[in-house]
């Protein structure tokens, strides 16, 4: 696993055609929106928290190669605030399902563990 582009390349593809699933499911059927509403925004905040580990995570491994001893974070603090602010967004504007919006959030994350066993099965990682 010396590679984790394919990896986030294909786990943001997959949420991007879930949240177009989504937007369809919006426009189609009036009485999911708010679920729809809140899958979506925390769908689109886990995303941007995945690719913003995904970032870190090769930072911190080029600074492990290149032997560098500064203190490295992985931004725990920082994905936290943002999945924080995503859910006040929720529960402030009312149109978005809060539950859905927190499910919305792990999604991402969870994709990530299919999708590695998938790719490194086929030696692609």
């Amino acid at each position: 696993m010396d590679n984790m582009t394919p990896m986030i390349n294909t786990v943001t593809r997959m949420t991007f055609v879930i949240m177009a699933g989504l937007l369809m499911g919006w426009a189609l059927h009036e009485d999911s929106r708010p679920f729809t509403l809140g899958m979506i925004l925390g769908l689109a905040a886990g995303l941007a928290s995945f690719r913003y580990l995904a970032v870190k995570i090769q930072r911190l491994t080029e600074a492990v190669i290149t032997n560098q001893g500064k203190s490295f974070s992985l931004g725990f603090v920082t994905r936290i605030c943002f999945a924080i602010l995503v859910v006040m967004i929720s529960v402030k504007v009312g149109q978005f399902s809060l539950e859905a919006t927190i499910a919305g959030l792990f999604i991402p994350q969870l994709l990530a563990i299919p999708t590695g066993i998938f790719l490194s099965k086929k030696n692609k990682l």
